[in-house]
């Protein structure tokens, strides 16, 4: 993947509990020319996602007040057309979570990853939702 393969503005929610994680992913897609707002946990982030259209939320899964599972699952039933327009970013590796993960077919980046992987990973689900 090029630069040049992903260049559309997006709409971007980055939900991490990590401030500096938060702050990486927010550099690295504005540089891109992308818009992202971030929240601290997924309760900040439901609230957030309630207020504005997002294209594509980035989610931790391990954070306090709301995890990022409880935060999908109350998104998709209130949002159901948000459901492949997650990615988690996690260095969790619970079985519990990757059943729930393949069982709703959401895609996950493991923690560390490169800027390459994070964009790879928002392509690869913009590509997806673009051509539905």
């Amino acid at each position: 993947m090029t630069e040049r393969d992903f260049q559309v503005k997006i709409q971007i929610l980055a939900i991490d509990d990590n401030p500096d994680i938060r702050d990486l992913v927010a550099v690295i897609l504005t540089k891109r020319g992308h818009e992202v707002d971030m929240a601290q946990d997924g309760m900040e982030g439901l609230k957030m996602a309630h207020t504005k259209q997002y294209d594509i939320i980035i989610s931790d899964i391990d954070m306090p007040i709301m995890n990022g599972i409880e935060f999908y699952k109350r998104l998709i039933k209130t949002m159901p057309f948000m459901k492949q327009r997650v990615l988690f970013i996690t260095g969790n590796k619970d079985r519990e979570v990757d059943a729930f993960l393949q069982e709703m077919g959401v895609r996950r980046l493991a923690k560390p990853f490169t800027p390459v992987d994070l964009l790879e990973a928002l392509h690869e689900i913009d590509t997806l939702i673009s051509h539905r």
